[in-house]
């Protein structure tokens, strides 16, 4: 057949549709061509379980681009039908109907079977094929607004990158689903529905077919769909219908010929030391198997058991959040041949430099600094607060931060710090392995007992940890702005594992190593003495309650206290004196710095920046961190049940920055500091007044008596109102 230009169309009711055959073996439904259809026609062939299937095709080259449909209009609507994308004319409709269909989508496509060309309420059945993150495949038909007979499958049958052939098929009440060209094998599942089937009407039995998005969460895409035929039961396959293989322990597309990169998404392959989505995959399937062979011994009924149940929960998160795929970089840029090309690109383009030198310096100094900021938006930033030192960090898009700021607030943060055990990262090793004897609380004492077994601990090259030194500002920061800072070099996924910590995930262990040498900086080991961790912060005027600090997170800002000062108080702070003097550090409470260097850390080159308001904070919030290649450790293996306090200063209010934390930098005077400064002000003179002008004040109000609607009684009505009663009670008892 020659070749067909595709055209993709925005939903099924814009599509053409046509009639064809569908060519029946034992290892694939086709759709016959021009020429074999004409062949069809012109043989003498009365043999009905040799004959083609009629169907109704969407028109040969053309796509179907179908959006995520919308919650508030119940989804389904007559944009997803077409009157002519039903059973072929002349098809019994009560024997059944088989849809098959080609798709890349990411998750969530949404097959209708209907008996109109339009959603029904409680004759409609859908398959969602990649519900749930592409963690289930649901079949469902609704019988009301609250009540649904449906069946949920766990499977992994969507991929973005690949066209994937699925089928339906209705017949005798019992809907089925599955992977492949061959109607029958690979099933995903079936829901028993031959009550309703004995029961409907033959009005209401399903002709038509609708083509929908389900995808209903923040990242929901658009989908694809081709090849769409529509056909009857063939008559071949008798009053029993097409035989149905038993059900599939797991249909995952990862392992069918379909996928060719078994790397999988947010699988993070290439360094082979992470668990990629086949393999945890196959390890659910496994504890899965086992849980339903524990059932069926001791006779209790089997429930679906989540993925949290068998994987670390850090990792069943990934696999329910499905990511997108990343950036692969496919290149080493560290190896030898590598460094060769680039020192030769370097030198070539320096002698075409050398060869212009003198005639474009102006043009060039001229455009250094027009490009020296690539976010000159930043810059304005001035916020409505009064931070006026946004200019400061912007600089450092061409000047990286000074490594000693790398020790900063370490003993504030130390307890959120993960530490490489030993010196797995040390000296630039990225494939390192070693033995510990961990025990089953601990992944990181390193205790020697007889009661810890050994355990072995690789690094995740394709795995950048991250740690913040900064905690206020780093709690407004959100997965869009890691991804946003890391955008050059195509991450797929941010891995939260604690309030300042996190794993970003890369397609391969190439494209991480050229996120972590751009984006950060050797630390020095040991760690240089001459780093001055002295904070000048001043203390509170009074301490701070719960109260306050619940209105200072709810608006920012507190009432009487200026909130710096608060805000510049560290958790550990030694006590002050009364006299609000300094206090000397005694030299034998120093702490050696710990050495970041030996362990394989490395400090940003640059401040991590909040890139949009949200909920959660400020656009403009920025904060530094710590990087390293990851470890099998940096996981979280259950699910956190508890989070620590926000730590002092923190609000989402307005835009924090490094100092905002613990430092002693003081805030700028702006229109907010100079208005509180006049409140508090105005506070004091009033608490200045006299003893004079306070009996003066307290005289001038008794005199005029009480704050209501009548009169006020003077000293003398009040003495004689008291004796008149005193007179009269002696009277009644003489």
């Amino acid at each position: 057949m020659a070749s067909v230009r595709e055209v993709e169309h925005r939903s099924a009711s814009a599509c053409s549709y046509e009639s064809s055959t569908i060519a029946i073996t034992d290892n694939a439904w086709t759709i016959n061509s021009d020429t074999d259809q004409q062949l069809t026609d012109d043989a003498d062939n009365n043999n009905e379980h040799e004959q083609p299937v009629k169907c109704t095709l969407l028109s040969p080259g053309a796509s179907i681009r179908v959006a995520p449909m919308e919650r508030a209009t119940s989804g389904w609507s007559t944009e997803h039908f077409h009157q002519n994308l039903k059973l072929p004319e002349g098809s019994n409709a009560g024997r059944g109907i088989i849809v098959q269909f080609e798709a890349m989508a990411r998750e969530c496509i949404a097959i209708a079977l209907s008996p109109y060309h339009q959603y029904e309420l409680g004759k409609t059945y859908v398959v969602h094929f990649g519900a749930n993150g592409n963690l289930q495949t649901v079949i469902r038909r609704h019988v009301n607004y609250n009540e649904a007979v449906d069946l949920t499958f766990p499977s992994r049958v969507c991929s973005e990158n690949h066209w994937i052939p699925y089928w339906i098929c209705l017949q005798n009440g019992t809907l089925s689903a599955g992977v492949g060209k061959c109607v029958g094998k690979n099933v995903i599942g079936s829901l028993d529905d031959s009550m309703y089937n004995m029961l409907r009407s033959g009005v209401d039995a399903v002709r038509y077919v609708g083509v929908g998005n389900s995808a209903l969460n923040r990242n929901a895409r658009d989908l694809r769909v081709r090849n769409v035929a529509v056909m009857s039961i063939p008559g071949r396959f008798g009053l029993e219908g097409v035989p149905m293989e038993a059900q599939s322990a797991f249909v995952n597309i990862l392992d069918m010929e379909y996928v060719t990169n078994n790397n999988g998404s947010g699988g993070g392959g290439g360094g082979g030391s992470v668990a990629t989505e086949a393999e945890l995959l196959a390890e659910y399937e496994k504890e899965r198997a086992k849980a339903k062979a524990r059932a069926a011994k001791f006779g209790i009924e089997y429930k679906e058991p989540a993925p949290d149940a068998f994987l670390k929960w850090s990792e069943a998160r990934r696999l329910r959040a499905n990511p997108e795929r990343g950036f692969i970089t496919g290149i080493d840029t560290f190896s030898a041949a590598e460094k060769a090309k680039a020192d030769a690109r370097k030198e070539r383009f320096a002698k075409d430099e050398r060869k212009r030198k003198g005639l474009d310096d102006d043009n060039t100094d001229n455009n250094n600094n027009e490009g020296s900021d690539n976010e000159g938006g930043e810059g304005a930033m001035e916020d409505e607060e009064g931070v006026d030192d946004v200019a400061e960090w912007e600089k450092t898009k061409k000047d990286p931060l000074p490594i000693e700021q790398a020790w900063e607030n370490w003993k504030v943060v130390s307890k959120f710090r993960a530490d490489p055990p030993g010196n797995l990262l040390s000296n630039g090793n990225t494939s390192g392995e070693i033995v510990l004897s961990l025990g089953s609380d601990s992944a990181t004492s390193g205790m020697d007992t007889a009661e810890f077994i050994p355990k072995k601990i690789v690094v995740v090259p394709s795995k950048i940890h991250i740690f913040s030194i900064d905690w206020a500002p780093f709690k407004q920061i959100r997965t869009d702005d890691l991804l946003s800072f890391f955008r050059d070099y195509g991450p797929s996924y941010v891995e939260w594992l604690g309030e300042l910590s996190c794993n970003v995930l890369f397609e391969d262990k190439h494209s991480a190593a050229r996120a972590l040498h751009a984006l950060s900086q050797e630390l020095l080991s040991p760690p240089p003495a001459a780093v001055d961790m002295t904070k000048r912060w001043e203390p509170p005027s009074a301490p701070k309650n719960d109260e306050d600090m619940n209105d200072e997170n709810a608006n920012g800002e507190t009432n009487q206290l200026d909130d710096d000062s608060v805000r510049d108080f560290p958790l550990d702070a030694p006590p002050q004196p009364a006299d609000g003097g300094a206090i000397e550090p005694e030299e034998d409470e120093q702490e050696p710095l710990p050495d970041f260097g030996d362990m394989g850390w490395r400090f940003c080159k640059w401040t991590v920046r909040k890139v949009s308001n949200d909920r959660y904070g400020r656009r403009g919030t920025r904060a530094r961190v710590l990087m390293r290649l990851a470890t099998s450790l940096d996981v979280l293996d259950d699910r956190p049940t508890e989070w620590p306090k926000p730590p002092p200063g923190f609000t989402t209010k307005r835009v924090l920055m490094p100092w905002h934390d613990f430092s002693g930098k003081r805030r700028r005077d702006g229109k907010r500091d100079t208005k509180r400064r006049r409140r508090s002000d105005g506070g004091k003179r009033r608490r200045g007044n006299d003893n004079n002008n306070r009996e003066r004040d307290l005289d001038s109000r008794m005199g005029e008596g009480l704050s209501s609607g009548r009169a006020g009684f003077s000293v003398e009505e009040i003495e004689a109102e008291r004796n008149a009663k005193n007179a009269e009670i002696l009277d009644i008892s003489t």
